[in-house]
């Protein structure tokens, strides 16, 4: 992009653009000015004479005064030395072709065509016009300059998401694999159905969560079986409560975020020792907007430090948030001695 800028600010290319300005100029000029059906020699050097006039005015105007003008502080200032810049040229215009034009020029005969009030008319317009368009250049070059910074921000804004979800994906793999460890050292019988529950869900994380935004109604079912996957290996005492509801269809969602939750509520709901442990899952979405309220219970195992790795889930889901859904979502965790709830609103 800065290649692009460069190449649209080019200093050769500024001056094609200059250059193709005066001459389409000169010739506007000239059939202005022409005092027959064609115009003659003496046409062609009033019309070069009225442009040096101008040409002054007008780089003095654009290249010098206008630059000033982005100090709000020092409008009053480039107003007043605008209307001088003016008021001395035109009067130049018109001196020249009374006075001095005959010293230059003893072959032709010059006069003015327009009075000096009309000349000075002619400069406001002029000086307008050009300093229309070199505003309206600027005012593109910046448009792709900021063009280049938003590109650059999404492109930031992927890799780190792309990184958040490199580093939640074994987080919770790891998770279910320890899980699965013990249920190979038990024999537990519901050890082939939850390897089998693991490679779907696998599936899901390594290739269906690589867009930013999934169908909702995708993720939920990824919700459910990310649940029937720890029912299989959770304690009977676990008591699982799971409310789905609302305008599912045709909605939108970031993957990863509702499941990272709900792994956090399994970590520390279905691990605990504590007597009639239990998960609430509460799903609602009404108007285009997506209340999720998931709550556990605490067993004693929160009170045992569980590493560095501890809340890297939940750390990386609010970065997720803050990138995905700037200014449209809301979160608020409860972290109690006896319970943990979290609970989240986006507009999808």
């Amino acid at each position: 992009m800065k290649k692009k800028y460069w190449e649209l600010n080019h200093p050769i290319l500024r001056i094609i653009q200059h250059l193709a300005f005066w001459v389409l100029s000169f010739f506007v000029f000239l059939y202005l000015f022409k005092t027959g059906a064609k115009p003659e020699k003496i046409d062609y050097i009033y019309t070069i004479l009225f442009q040096l006039t101008l040409l002054p005015a007008v780089y003095l105007n654009i290249e010098l005064l206008l630059p000033k003008l982005g100090n709000k502080k020092r409008i009053l200032f480039y107003l007043f030395s605008l209307v001088v810049l003016i008021i001395l040229f035109a009067w130049i215009n018109y001196s020249f072709f009374d006075d001095w034009s005959a010293k230059l020029f003893p072959d032709y005969f010059f006069i003015s065509y327009f009075t000096y009030r009309e000349i000075v008319l002619f400069f406001i317009v002029y000086t307008i016009i050009t300093m229309l368009l070199k505003l309206s250049k600027s005012w593109f070059l910046v448009s792709e300059l900021q063009k280049e910074l938003l590109e650059k921000e999404k492109q930031k804004t992927e890799v780190e998401l792309k990184a958040l979800k490199a580093q939640i994906n074994p987080h919770f793999f790891f998770n279910t694999l320890n899980s699965i460890y013990s249920m190979a050292l038990d024999k537990d019988e519901r050890l082939p159905g939850t390897v089998l529950q693991l490679s779907d869900l696998m599936r899901y994380f390594l290739y269906g969560s690589r867009d930013n935004f999934i169908p909702l109604e995708k993720d939920l079912t990824v919700v459910k079986e990310y649940i029937a996957l720890q029912k299989l290996r959770s304690d009977a005492q676990l008591d699982i409560e799971t409310k789905i509801s609302g305008e599912i269809n045709d909605q939108q969602i970031a993957p990863l975020l509702l499941i990272t939750f709900l792994e956090n509520a399994f970590k520390h709901g279905a691990k605990g020792s504590s007597e009639n442990t239990f998960i609430k899952l509460d799903i609602k979405v009404e108007k285009n907007k997506l209340n999720f309220t998931v709550e556990n219970n605490k067993g004693y195992i929160d009170d045992v430090k569980t590493g560095d790795h501890n809340g890297l889930g939940l750390e990386n889901v609010k970065r997720q948030l803050e990138l995905l859904y700037p200014g449209k979502h809301l979160l608020n965790i409860k972290d109690e001695q006896d319970r943990f709830v979290v609970a989240l609103q986006l507009s999808l």
